[in-house]
């Protein structure tokens, strides 16, 4: 009897009904309602203060967005076109809560990423703009066959045996990537004496620089971008100075092949 009321229950109760398997994110209503919301003026009380594109526009991130034409208040169609593409690859179709261009903004304890930098704008996924982005991706589901595997899985041994030396190597008139960088870049700081880090310490330093690349994207990611001079593609600022004068710099290169997915066996 209550297994019969449960189904019953069950029946009477509105259903949410997933989209059908390779339904695309909608660019009509990316542009008309999720556009927008990067060009929104935050409060000094919303995260950094600053609209989302006056950094995402300038800076190397995973949302590197397109610049705003000279004294323009929106995107041209063509690169609403190709902000879409860059925003596309941060949402996981069909799932909000696996997408980082919903967490990285949304607070904690309400489920966020642990660091954003340019704040939380977001305290609740309750929040209006967190609603409208969320039911966006709702709308849409990965193929049956899905493209994750087109993203390269960032390899540890590389990463230790090729990377690590690039955040220890002297730097001139500049300082070791170590001695500065703590967090945002999230390194362990080295034991008194040490020349290195142990290989569980390598483990954490790896967790920590993965939420600086893009997988499969170098030009996207904020640790090559930031230390790359402005005149080879670099970000406009790095307090540490600019180490690559050129993205053809072995050190950037070596970086960019970890971030394209090789691993220490030479393979992708």
């Amino acid at each position: 009897m209550i297994l019969e009321l449960i189904f019953l229950l069950g029946a009477l109760l509105p259903q949410q009904q997933a989209s059908p398997p390779g339904t695309p994110l909608d660019f009509d209503v990316y542009r008309t309602s999720v556009e927008p919301i990067f060009m929104k003026a935050r409060a000094d009380t919303e995260g950094s203060g600053n609209a989302c594109f006056l950094c995402h526009s300038k800076m190397a991130t995973r949302m590197r967005l397109q610049p705003l034409p000279s004294a323009a208040a929106a995107w041209t169609l063509e690169q609403s076109r190709l902000n879409f593409a860059v925003v596309s690859r941060l949402v996981t179709p069909g799932d909000p809560l696996k997408s980082a261009l919903l967490l990285h903004p949304l607070a904690s304890d309400a489920g966020g990423d642990p660091q954003h930098t340019g704040g939380k704008f977001w305290k609740s996924a309750d929040n209006a703009e967190w609603q409208t982005i969320a039911s966006w991706v709702r709308a849409a589901s990965a193929p049956s066959a899905t493209l994750s595997s087109a993203t390269p899985t960032l390899d540890f041994a590389f990463y230790r045996d090729r990377v690590q030396p690039i955040l220890l190597a002297a730097r001139g008139e500049h300082a070791r990537c170590v001695a500065c960088h703590g967090p945002p870049l999230g390194l362990v700081r080295l034991k008194a004496g040490a020349t290195s880090w142990t290989d569980e310490e390598s483990h954490k330093n790896f967790e920590s620089l993965k939420r600086l690349v893009a997988p499969g994207d170098p030009q996207s990611s904020r640790l090559l971008m930031h230390p790359l001079a402005p005149a080879a593609g670099g970000d406009p600022f790095h307090t540490g100075g600019k180490h690559w004068l050129s993205q053809d710099d072995p050190e950037w290169q070596i970086l960019a092949a970890w971030v394209r997915g090789e691993t220490a066996s030479g393979q992708k």
